[in-house]
């Protein structure tokens, strides 16, 4: 769903809450307009910062939203850098249980939304192509404090939000499609996934206009599938 955000106005919050409120509007993915669905939210109902569940913003956006909403003064928290285990202990706080690979997939989307919205990587650490998808190895679940500021913590929660339910398959199958996993694995490409191509791939059209269902295609799992053997051919050779 292709949305957009506008501030309207700061109107006096609750003691110590943000105050700006935003107009969401937008058309869906299959071309229904949606005009008059028009939603004002208060920014004092955001509660990523505090933990509490799917920050609301999150749950309501597309990426898009973040970008308009960055552009038109709306301050989800400024660009900053934290650890890769900083975002897995969020990650745990909100998802528990799930075991480290899968983790390490949802950083790809993590960093890849945060890197596409704010323009600066969330965290320092690469993100290595493998062949069952990426590995941060430098991440490796150590105890570590949650990023404290509301802009990584959103981005962690909408990630969740969207990519949370799917499969550790067909994770796999999206990050092997995408651009940045297919230049990193290319002969020469060095195996890590340049932030670079990462950003270009979250902001692409059909990234920002069509987030709503995240499971791979049949398509999307038949290139998935030609490109791996692509790869392992290449690696025997």
């Amino acid at each position: 769903m292709a949305l957009e955000v506008k501030l309207l106005r700061r109107s006096p919050p609750p003691t110590g809450e943000p105050s700006e409120s935003m107009n969401i509007s937008g058309k869906s993915d299959r071309g229904q307009s949606r005009a008059g669905d028009t939603i004002t939210v208060s920014m004092h109902g955001i509660d990523g910062a505090r933990g509490g569940g799917v920050p609301i913003v999150a749950s309501l956006q597309g990426p898009s939203i973040q970008r308009n909403a960055i552009k038109d003064g709306a301050k989800y928290g400024a660009p900053m850098t934290t650890s890769a285990n900083s975002v897995i202990a969020a990650i745990e706080a909100r998802r528990p249980g799930l075991k480290l690979a899968k983790k390490h997939s949802l950083l790809f989307f993590v960093q890849g939304h945060h890197i596409a919205h704010f323009g600066s990587p969330l965290f320092d650490e690469p993100i290595t192509a493998t062949d069952r998808g990426v590995s941060v190895p430098d991440a490796d679940g150590s105890p570590a404090e949650q990023p404290d500021s509301e802009g990584p913590l959103n981005t962690i929660g909408y990630v969740i939000e969207r990519y949370g339910a799917l499969s550790p398959a067909d994770l796999r199958t999206l990050i092997q499609s995408s651009q940045p996993w297919q230049a990193a694995t290319k002969p020469g490409g060095g195996g890590r996934i340049d932030p670079d191509i990462l950003r270009d791939w979250f902001r692409r059209d059909d990234e920002t206009n069509d987030p709503d269902d995240e499971r791979p295609n049949r398509a999307e799992r038949a290139q998935a599938d030609e490109l791996w053997k692509t790869h392992k051919a290449q690696q025997a050779s």
